[in-house]
C-alpha cells in the first residue's frame, strides 16, 4: 500500500511542482497577478459609444477593433470586463475619478502621467483635416493659422495645435464636429481618418470632404491605461497585451480597417467611358494563391498579408470585386489560370513561366531575391560563388526557374515547400535556399531556426505583378491605372504591417482531463488519511518528500528538465557534473551545454519524442569538454513539450578505452610482424629466385639481356610492394590514407604483375577478367592489399585442400550499377559453415601461427568499409571445362565514380 502511495505521489508532486503554472501558461503571471485576478475577475473599463471603427455601438452593442484586443485579453488572463461606455470626455473623467480601472483608446500625453499608467499602443491612426467641399481656402498647413478646428473635448493634441496659432473649439462628441463647421462655428475639423469618414458615410454628408493630413501632430496612439493605484493589473493587462503576436492583430486590425487612401488620388483616377462601362456590369473576378506568408495568408477562404493589402486598395479605389479560389499548390494555381478556371494571379513575376500565357501588369511591389545559408558560410557575392553546391527551392518557384535557367552548375534539390527548403538548409543537407527575403526571414522566425542568415544577394528582384487573362485588356489597364495612385507612404505602411522578425510562439491549449485526474487522485489519498492518520499525514508527507527528493538527487545519472529547451529543473549530479548551481542553472538554454559541432545532433535529438542513447560532448560552466551518454524522452501534459534528458559521464570510460587501444596496439604490433613476414614471403620468393638464375644463366652462357630487364621490371615491382606494404601497415595502425580517384583496371594489371609468379610457384591456374575500365575513389593500396590478403588465402587453402588435381583461381571484374564487384573464387572446396561468420574476426585464423596472424582478412574488412563499400563470401559450386568444382567466391564490392 505505502508502494502504490508513493508512485501516486511522485506522478502529482512532479506534476504539479513542474506544471503548476498550466492554468496561466499562456503568459507567465506571477504569484500575486494569479492571486489578484482570482481575488478580482471582473474589472471595469471605459470605453467611447462613438469611436467607429474602435469602439462604437451599434443596435444597442459594443463593437469594433477595440473591443476584439480586450476579448483576446480576457482569454489570455481569464479576466472578465465590465464594460462603461460613454463620450470620451465622460470616460476620462470617469478614469480619473477612479470610477472604473481601465481605460481604452487613450493616447500618451507628459500630462496624463500623473493619473494613467500606459501600455504600448496597440494601434496608430493619422489625423486628418476634413471641410466642406465649397472651401477653396485651404492652400497648404499654414492656411490654418488663425483658423478655428474643431476637436474633441480633453483630446491630447488641443496645446499642440493652439501653439501652431491655430484657435480650437472643442466639442463633446464626433458627430458634434460637422455639425459646428456647417454652423460656421469652426472652418474645419480634425479626426482620425478611419473615424472622419465612417461620421461622413453615416450621416450622409455629402458636402463634406477630405482637407489634407494633419501631420503637425503625432498620430493619435491608441494603448490602455490603467489607475496607478493598481499596478499588478496594469502588469497583467501589459504582458496580456505583449502576448498578442503581431499576426493576430494584424487579423484584428484588417478585419475593421482597410487600407488608408489618400483621397486625391484614387478619385482623381481617369478611367475611360470603356473602363467604366466593364466596370458597371460589376463582375466578380476570381483569384487563386496559396500561403506565402507574409505575402499571402490564406484563412477562411480569404487571402491576407502583403498581397491582401494590395488588392483591397485595388478592389476599393477601382470597384472591382475580387472573389478568392483555393488551390493546393503554386502548380496548381498556374494551372486554374491556363485552364481559364480564375480570372488573375494577384503575384507573379516578369520572369514567370512562358507556358502561361497571359498580360502582365506593370509592377507594384518589388523585393530582392537573397541567399540563405548556415554558420559556414559567412558572405555569399553571387550565385556564382555556389558553383556545384547544392541549393534546396520549391519546384516551379520563380527562384526554381531562375536559378535552372541561369545557373546550370548549381545542383538544386527539389521541395514541396519553403519551410521544408530551409529546414534542409539548417540540417546540413542542402548548402543555401535562394528566395524571397520577406518569405525568407517570415519562415526562419516562425520556425525558431537560429543557425540561419541572410549571407548574401542574387542579381534578380522579385518584380510582383498582376497576371491577367489574355482576353481581358480593360481589366489590365483598369488595374494599372490603379496601381499608379498608390503612393510609397502607403507601400512603407503596408510593408510595415507584414514585415518583421518577430518569432511567433506557440500557442498553449489545456487538457482539463489531466487536471481533473490529478485533482481527483489528491481528494481520494487525502479523504483516507484524513479520515484515519490525520495527525500523522503531515509528518508522514514531509518525510516522503524528503525520501523523493533524496533518492532523485542520489542517482549517478545527472536529469535536467527543460521546456522548448530552456532549463527548468535539475537534480544534484547535473549541478555537479555542469559546476553550476540550482539558480544559476535554470532558465539556460540546453544549447549551451554542448559545443558547436555538436549542437545539430542535440537539436535532432530533441524533436523525437524518445530518443536512442547516444554519445555527446557537453560543455561545463568553465568550458571543460566532457564525453557524456545521453537519452531524452518528452512527456506531454497541458499541450507542454517537456524533454526530461538524462545523462552520464563518460570520462572515466573514454579514459579506460583509450588505454585499452594503447594496449591492443601494443599487443598487435609484434602480430604485425609476423604478418608483414606473411605478405613478404612471395615476393622475396621472386627476388631471390631472378637473382639467382642470373648467375646460373651466365655461368652456362645462356644469359638473356632482354630476360634481364624484364626480370628487372618484376624486381622493382616487387621490391616496391615490399616497400609498400610496410608503409601500408603502418598507416592503417595510424589510421588515415590518401583518398583519390584510381583505375580499376589499372589496378587489376598490376594485381596481376604482383601474383602471377606466386600463382604459378603454387601451381594455380589462374583466369583474370577484366575489361571494365572504371574509376574508383579510396586509397590504391589499400585496396590492393586487400585484394592480395584473399589471393593468398586462396594460395594457402588451394596448396593445402588440394593436393592432387587441378588448381584454379578466377578474379573477375563486373559492374552493376554504380557499384564495381570484384570476385575472387577458388575451388578449394570452400569454407567451413561453423567459421564462416567468424573469419573477419581480429587474430581469428585456421592455420598455423607460422603461417598466419589472423589480421589479413580483419583489415581486408576494416579497410573496405572505410571506403563505404562491402565485402562479403559465400561457398559456391560451379563448373568449369565441363569439370564440376566448390570453392569460396569472395565479392568485394567499391562505389563506381562517373
Amino acid at each position: 500500500m505505502f508502494k502504490i502511495f508513493i508512485s501516486i505521489y511522485l506522478i502529482i508532486f512532479f506534476t504539479t511542482n513542474i506544471f503548476a503554472s498550466s492554468t496561466y501558461s499562456n503568459i507567465s503571471l506571477t504569484f500575486k497577478e494569479k492571486e489578484w485576478i482570482k481575488n478580482n475577475p471582473k474589472v471595469s473599463i471605459a470605453l467611447s459609444r462613438d469611436f467607429p471603427p474602435f469602439s462604437y455601438k451599434e443596435n444597442g452593442k459594443l463593437k469594433g477593433l477595440t473591443i476584439d484586443v480586450i476579448n483576446k485579453i480576457g482569454k489570455l488572463t481569464g479576466l472578465t470586463f465590465k464594460t462603461e461606455s460613454s463620450t470620451w470626455t465622460t470616460s476620462l473623467n470617469n478614469f480619473k475619478s477612479g470610477r472604473v480601472e481601465i481605460i481604452s483608446d487613450i493616447s500618451y500625453t507628459k500630462k496624463r502621467e500623473a493619473f494613467t499608467l500606459f501600455t504600448k499602443p496597440y494601434y496608430e491612426i493619422p489625423n486628418f483635416i476634413f471641410g466642406l467641399k465649397e472651401d477653396k481656402s485651404y492652400k497648404d498647413k499654414n492656411s490654418l493659422i488663425g483658423k478655428t478646428l474643431a476637436v474633441t473635448r480633453g483630446i491630447f493634441y488641443i496645446d499642440e495645435i493652439n501653439k501652431a496659432g491655430i484657435n480650437t473649439l472643442e466639442v463633446d462628441s464626433v458627430v458634434d464636429k460637422p455639425k459646428v463647421v456647417i454652423e460656421g462655428k469652426a472652418d474645419y475639423f480634425v479626426s482620425a481618418y478611419t473615424k472622419g469618414i465612417k461620421i461622413i458615410k453615416q450621416n450622409s454628408l455629402t458636402n463634406f470632404k477630405v482637407i489634407d493630413e494633419f501631420d503637425r501632430i503625432k498620430k493619435e496612439d491608441l494603448r490602455f491605461g490603467v489607475n496607478p493605484n493598481n499596478p499588478l493589473l496594469y502588469s497583467i493587462i501589459k504582458k496580456a497585451l505583449d502576448k498578442i503576436s503581431s499576426e493576430e492583430l494584424n487579423s484584428i486590425v484588417n478585419k475593421w480597417i482597410t487600407i488608408s487612401q489618400d483621397s486625391s488620388n484614387y478619385k482623381n483616377i481617369n478611367f475611360t467611358e470603356e473602363e467604366k462601362a466593364y466596370l458597371r456590369t460589376k463582375p466578380i473576378l476570381k483569384y487563386s494563391e496559396i500561403n506565402w506568408k507574409p505575402l499571402s495568408i490564406i484563412e477562411n477562404n480569404e487571402m491576407q498579408g502583403i498581397l491582401g493589402d494590395f488588392l483591397k486598395i485595388v478592389s476599393i479605389r477601382s470597384g472591382l470585386k475580387f472573389q478568392f479560389v483555393p488551390s493546393k499548390s503554386w502548380k496548381d494555381v498556374l494551372d486554374k489560370f491556363k485552364e481559364g478556371k480564375i480570372d488573375l494571379i494577384p503575384a507573379v513575376t516578369s520572369y514567370k513561366d512562358k507556358n502561361v500565357k497571359g498580360l502582365l501588369s506593370k509592377m507594384y511591389s518589388k523585393f530582392p531575391m537573397v541567399i540563405i545559408t548556415g554558420s559556414k558560410y559567412s558572405y555569399v557575392n553571387n550565385l556564382n560563388d555556389l558553383k556545384n553546391k547544392v541549393i534546396a527551392v520549391p519546384k516551379y518557384y520563380t527562384s526554381y526557374n531562375f536559378i535552372k535557367k541561369n545557373y546550370p552548375n548549381i545542383k538544386i534539390l527539389e521541395t514541396s515547400n519553403i519551410q521544408e527548403a530551409l529546414i534542409l538548409v539548417e540540417k546540413g543537407k542542402a548548402d543555401a535556399f535562394v528566395g524571397h527575403i520577406a518569405t525568407s526571414i517570415f519562415y526562419i522566425s516562425l520556425l525558431h531556426l537560429n543557425d540561419l542568415k541572410i549571407s548574401g544577394s542574387t542579381l534578380f528582384d522579385f518584380e510582383h505583378h498582376y497576371l491577367v487573362q489574355k482576353n481581358n485588356p480593360i481589366l489590365l489597364s483598369i488595374i494599372n491605372k490603379t496601381i499608379d495612385s498608390i503612393t510609397q507612404k502607403e507601400k512603407k505602411e503596408i510593408y510595415s504591417n507584414w514585415i518583421q522578425t518577430t518569432v511567433k510562439e506557440k500557442a498553449i491549449d489545456y487538457k482539463i482531463l489531466i487536471i481533473i485526474l490529478l485533482i481527483t487522485l489528491l481528494i481520494i489519498i487525502g479523504f483516507l488519511y484524513r479520515q484515519y492518520f490525520l495527525k500523522k499525514y503531515n509528518s508522514k508527507l514531509e518525510n516522503s518528500y524528503r525520501n523523493i527528493q533524496s533518492i532523485i538527487n542520489s542517482t549517478l545519472e545527472a536529469i535536467i528538465l527543460t521546456e522548448d529547451r530552456v532549463c527548468i529543473d535539475a537534480n544534484d549530479s547535473a549541478l555537479k557534473l555542469f559546476n553550476l548551481s540550482k539558480k544559476e542553472i535554470i532558465g539556460l538554454d540546453y544549447l549551451e551545454f554542448v559545443p558547436d559541432e555538436e549542437k545539430q545532433k542535440v537539436k535532432e535529438s530533441f524533436l523525437n519524442n524518445t530518443s536512442e542513447p547516444f554519445e555527446v560532448n557537453i560543455l561545463t560552466s568553465d568550458k571543460k569538454v566532457i564525453p557524456t551518454l545521453g537519452r531524452g524522452t518528452n512527456l506531454k501534459l497541458d499541450n507542454k513539450i517537456i524533454r526530461i534528458s538524462s545523462i552520464i559521464d563518460l570520462s572515466e570510460v573514454k579514459d579506460k578505452e583509450k588505454l585499452l587501444i594503447e594496449q591492443s596496439k601494443m599487443a598487435a604490433l609484434g602480430e604485425m610482424i609476423g604478418h608483414i613476414a606473411h605478405q613478404w614471403r612471395q615476393p622475396l620468393s621472386i627476388i631471390t629466385t631472378i637473382s639467382s638464375s642470373w648467375s646460373i644463366y651466365e655461368q652456362i652462357g645462356k644469359f638473356n639481356k632482354e630476360k634481364v630487364l624484364e626480370d628487372s621490371k618484376q624486381i622493382v615491382l616487387n621490391a616496391n610492394y615490399l616497400s609498400q606494404t610496410i608503409d601500408d601497415f603502418r598507416s592503417f595502425i595510424k589510421g588515415g590514407e590518401e583518398t583519390k580517384e584510381f583505375n580499376i583496371k589499372e589496378l587489376i594489371e598490376n594485381l596481376s604483375r604482383l601474383i602471377s609468379s606466386s600463382l604459378q610457384s603454387a601451381q594455380v591456374k589462374y583466369l583474370f577478367d577484366n575489361t571494365l575500365d572504371k574509376n574508383v575513389k579510396g586509397n590504391q593500396n589499400e585496396v590492393l592489399q586487400v585484394l592480395i590478403n584473399i589471393i593468398n588465402n586462396a594460395i594457402d587453402a588451394l596448396t593445402e585442400n588440394k593436393k592432387d588435381g587441378d588448381r584454379f583461381l578466377f578474379i573477375k571484374v563486373t559492374q552493376d550499377k554504380d557499384t564495381i564487384c570484384v570476385s575472387i573464387k577458388d575451388n578449394a572446396n570452400g569454407i567451413p559453415e561453423n567459421i564462416m561468420n567468424k573469419i573477419y574476426e581480429p587474430y581469428f585464423t585456421t592455420k598455423h601461427e607460422s603461417n598466419g596472424t589472423g589480421l589479413g582478412l580483419y583489415m581486408a574488412y576494416s579497410i573496405v568499409k572505410k571506403m563505404g563499400g562491402e565485402i562479403s563470401v559465400s561457398n559456391v559450386e560451379y563448373e568449369h571445362e565441363s569439370k564440376k568444382y566448390k570453392g569460396a567466391n569472395f565479392l568485394v564490392s567499391l562505389k563506381c565514380v562517373g
